[in-house]
């Protein structure tokens, strides 16, 4: 196997139980025993497989036990990646649609300072301040 390979599981093992771990810090704020448990576990099983993937090293080949790991990693950092992606798609058309359009308007608009500063006042409220 391709020691790139190997890199690749270890870091996606590493990543894996990183995501574990932030699961448990919202189960510990939630009060959730079942969820935190759930992930606590988790977060072992991946770092005794990035333990043995850095103590294999180059030489590392997966059973199929932690193929099946490996590939629940890949699925869980993909959806946290698509989350992202999603997270800054809109605050990208936040920017283009709102903010960047109302601060051309002042910059284009405004006679001074003050004058800014009253359309800035008007221009960014929350319509929905819930």
């Amino acid at each position: 196997m391709d020691k790139k390979y190997v890199t690749l599981f270890k870091d996606l093992a590493q990543a894996t139980a990183a995501s574990a771990e932030s699961v448990m810090d919202y189960d510990r704020s939630q009060n959730d025993e079942k969820g935190l448990k759930t992930a606590t576990i988790m977060r072992d099983d991946y770092q005794k497989l990035t333990d043995k993937i850095i103590d294999a090293g180059d030489a590392y080949v997966p059973n199929k036990d932690e193929v099946a790991k490996l590939l629940v990693g890949a699925m869980i950092q993909v959806n946290q990646i698509q989350d992202k992606i999603n997270n800054l798609k809109k605050a990208m058309v936040g920017f283009q649609t709102h903010t960047i359009p109302k601060l051309q308007k002042i910059l284009d608009e405004a006679k001074d300072d003050d004058d800014a500063r009253n359309m800035a006042n008007l221009s960014f409220i929350l319509e929905n301040n819930n």
